[in-house]
């Protein structure tokens, strides 16, 4: 028999420990690689989207007079790198709207110029052709570039002629929007409306001012999706690297019990005479291929894991960059590189093992000073928890930056981790100490054996026990939060969406004049810079505009307010939501100064508000002050109605030719559609969080049952003394519910310090903004009932523990 057929023969008899090896394994490389995939392909949109971002000014004519040809040629003639683009919008208001742009010169934009000079994507890869590169090899047919959804919205329109353009898939594309050379676009034009525009980027004005007779406007000031993306893909990464945590801790302790279950079949094979060194390489060989084995079925995995997860992660971050392809991209080198960490973790830690398996061991000497290495090993163990803990903690409470934050609650994890199956063994010898009956003594000196064996799969389930009740502490606190700061907010009856830009007094007539409306409020948003002090830059923020006279407003809530608040807010006020505030460090009473267009202003801050979900800060300001020339201005429109129920609005747009194309929603149900966009935000993090938890109570139960396997010989030994068989099993199942039931009642405090991380630190880093920390015993109770039941599966799927043939060499 080869050496191949006696380790074969091994998982033969033990069938679930090469299961447990390979699930876990599967398990953890699934979860890592799902992840990775996500967010290494967010990152690629994101370096994309940075360049579509960018400063711009728009090219007017001082006289009034429309742009044309002349115009372009004379500012190219005067060396301005300018590029003309033709928006064509139509009257369906789900219809993508068509950006016509010159190849030729269209790479004065950044955002059309070759992909692989901001590094977005590799080179030679089929994304990295430039848009402008691919409108230019087309000059021959019309072409439409755009992601999948908007071709597909496209095609559902059956505009004329629409069916001789060829539609081309590509990244990097903002949403709603389709490019096409200006030409197709112009040929489109009498289907909608259509606005040309010459751009330029605004460094072309700061170098050398425009000719005489025109002037820039302000298209868009940029801007900077980075800490939002960075934090929530930063989350995710540290979601993926506990899974990851947790694995190569159970792999760590399924590897040593398999060891030790076949001492004494490698103690044979060495007596018999294979060398230690071959037996060596034959075990690393086996841990290799089992993990590949594992590891590449995980990375399969976790692309099916990421495709699943896709919908939540895109609308998660809906609107900051392009992620309608995350589902599709194939496994990244990072994703492969995870693959190898997991790896290398199992490997060196079998690694570790082998080579503490001495021939002295494995010829059977005893080695007289287990005991006290054991001894020494957990003192050092002690002070170095608890100095990994305090060390972390106050990193924790004095860092703002978001990595420090998760990698100091992650040192805090750790420690407590390390201390806590030693808590759990003292507890028990106390327990022991004061035992009267012989049998109860027992009971608990078997309990403290199991903690030592099951130290490593303990210390994996508490840490995912105290990730789920961190951040269902977390997502709870914030859904309840969230619903009622929306019950606030939300004071209107109908809210109006015009689905393009509209003269904003115009519409607020026309809307007044409506049957049953009793109140109008418009509110204009668009976007300003903020002055910071120099030599930092100034910040692009949002603007809302509204009237603050509106009795639509009066029962907004805020954080910090002045007296009289919204007649300071027209005289000379600014109202900023909690975001701003905490990255400026500003309070009431504080002076910004910010600017509108191409008009600058100075401000007193008379209240901050709260703003959950979104993470860029906002300036909200009296209409009055709002020049129509805002960059990306845009009016919607809150009504209040005598009578809703009453009320047929849903067939307004029908009835006025002016409201063509518009949505209208009531209250109703714009809270549903803010409930599901939050169900989105978090699908992803509990699930995460509920997988995790899974893998270490699946491998717990696995690990649970060797080890009661292997101390059947304790049990057999009490039923020859007289214990009857069926006390001896519900022994066997009291102790591993007692052990999982107290590891779940000590995770819940680490559970608790994790939602406080999470809501104190994580969430004003990273979004900024605070939440309250709720406490939720209900859940508690049912992760210590599922810890319970572990136990509880763990006793009964061991059967009857008594094994007289166990003693046959005794």
């Amino acid at each position: 028999m080869g050496l191949g057929s006696v380790f074969l023969s091994h998982y033969r008899r033990h069938p679930g420990q090469l299961v447990g090896l390979l699930l876990i394994l599967v398990c953890a490389a699934m979860l890592w690689s799902g992840v990775r995939s996500l967010t290494g392909s967010a990152e690629s949109a994101v370096a994309k989207s940075r360049a579509a971002l960018e400063p711009l000014r728009s090219v007017v004519r001082e006289d009034g007079a429309p742009l044309v040809v002349e115009d372009f040629t004379r500012l190219r003639r005067a060396g301005f790198c300018v590029s003309p683009r033709l928006e064509v919008r139509f009257a369906d208001r789900d219809a993508p709207a068509v950006i016509g742009i010159d190849p030729f010169t269209a790479g004065c934009l950044r955002q059309y110029r070759e992909s692989g000079e901001e590094g977005g994507v590799e080179e030679g890869s089929e994304n990295g052709a430039s848009i402008a590169g691919k409108l230019l090899s087309a000059l021959d047919r019309p072409l439409l570039l755009g992601s999948s959804r908007d071709l597909a919205r496209w095609q559902a329109l059956s505009l004329p002629g629409a069916e001789a353009i060829e539609l081309d898939e590509s990244d990097g594309i903002p949403r709603g929007q389709l490019l096409a050379d200006i030409s197709v676009a112009a040929e489109l034009a009498s289907s909608g409306r259509s606005t040309l525009q010459i751009l330029l980027p605004a460094v072309e004005t700061e170098k050398s001012p425009l000719p005489a007779g025109y002037r820039g406007e302000v298209e868009d000031y940029g801007v900077q999706p980075d800490p939002l993306v960075e934090a929530f893909l930063l989350s995710l990464d540290a979601l993926g690297a506990l899974a990851l945590l947790v694995a190569a801790l159970l792999v760590r302790s399924v590897y040593r019990f398999a060891l030790e279950q076949r001492r004494r079949s490698l103690e044979i094979l060495v007596r018999i005479g294979v060398p230690l060194v071959k037996l060596r390489l034959a075990l690393l060989l086996e841990v290799l291929l089992v993990a590949l084995i594992g590891g590449i079925a995980g990375v399969w995995l976790g692309e099916r894991l990421a495709s699943a997860m896709a919908d939540g992660f895109q609308g998660t971050l809906s609107g900051l960059f392009s992620v309608d392809t995350l589902a599709k991209s194939v496994p990244t080198t990072q994703t492969w590189l995870g693959m190898v960490l997991i790896l290398a973790v199992v490997v060196g830690w079998a690694c570790l093992d082998l080579l503490m398996l001495r021939r002295a061991q494995w010829g059977g000497a005893e080695v007289n000073s287990a005991h006290a290495g054991r001894l020494k090993a957990g003192y050092w163990r002690w002070l170095g928890a608890i100095g990994l803990v305090a060390v972390s903690l106050a990193i924790l409470l004095l860092t703002d930056k978001l990595w420090l934050v998760f990698a100091s609650a992650t040192g805090c994890l750790l420690g407590v981790g390390l201390l806590l199956p030693e808590i759990l063994n003292r507890l028990l010898a106390r327990a022991e100490h004061h035992c009267r009956q012989p049998l109860l003594e027992w009971s608990c000196s078997e309990m403290r054996a199991l903690c030592r064996l099951l130290s490593l799969p303990l210390t994996a389930l508490a840490f995912s026990i105290a990730t789920a009740i961190g951040v269902q502490a977390m997502v709870t606190g914030f859904e309840s939060t969230f619903a009622r700061w929306l019950d606030q907010r939300l004071q209107g009856d109908l809210y109006v969406d015009p689905g393009r830009p509209v003269a904003t007094d115009e519409w607020r007539a026309q809307l007044r004049n409506l049957p049953d409306v009793t109140s109008v409020l418009p509110m204009v948003r668009g976007r300003a810079l903020l002055e910071q002090e120099p030599p930092v830059d100034a910040m692009p923020v949002d603007v809302l505009a509204i009237d603050p006279g509106s009795p639509l407003l009066q029962e907004w809530p805020f954080k910090a307010a002045a007296p009289d608040l919204w007649t300071e807010l027209s005289n000379r006020g600014v109202l900023i939501n909690e975001q701003l505030a905490r990255r400026q460090s500003l309070a009431v009473g504080d002076r910004i100064r910010f600017q509108l267009g191409e008009t600058k202003h100075a401000r007193e801050v008379v209240g901050i508000y709260a703003d959950y979900g979104r993470p860029q800060g906002e300036l909200m300001l009296p209409l009055a002050l709002v020049p129509d020339s805002l960059p990306n201005r845009y009016s919607t429109f809150v009504l209040g109605v005598s009578d809703i129920q009453r009320t047929s609005w849903q067939d307004w747009p029908a009835q006025y030719t002016w409201m063509a194309g518009s949505r209208l929603r009531d209250q109703v149900g714009l809270k549903q559609a803010a409930n599901a966009a939050f169900a989105r935000t978090f699908q992803l993090t509990q699930l995460l969080n509920v997988l995790t938890l899974a893998l270490a109570g699946t491998a717990l139960a696995l690990m649970g049952l060797v080890i009661f396997r292997m101390r059947q010989g304790s049990y057999t030994l009490l039923h020859v003394y007289g214990v009857q068989r069926h006390k001896l099993r519900g022994r066997l199942i009291a102790h591993s519910m007692l052990v999982t039931g107290l590891l779940g009642l000590l995770a819940i405090p680490l559970g608790v310090f994790l939602g406080w991380v999470l809501v104190a630190r994580v969430n004003p880093a990273a979004f900024g903004w605070t939440l309250p920390l709720h406490f939720y015993p209900g859940f508690w109770l049912q992760v210590w009932l599922v810890c319970l039941l572990i136990g509880a599966l763990v006793g009964a799927l061991v059967g009857n523990p008594v094994r007289l043939e166990t003693l046959k060499n005794e």
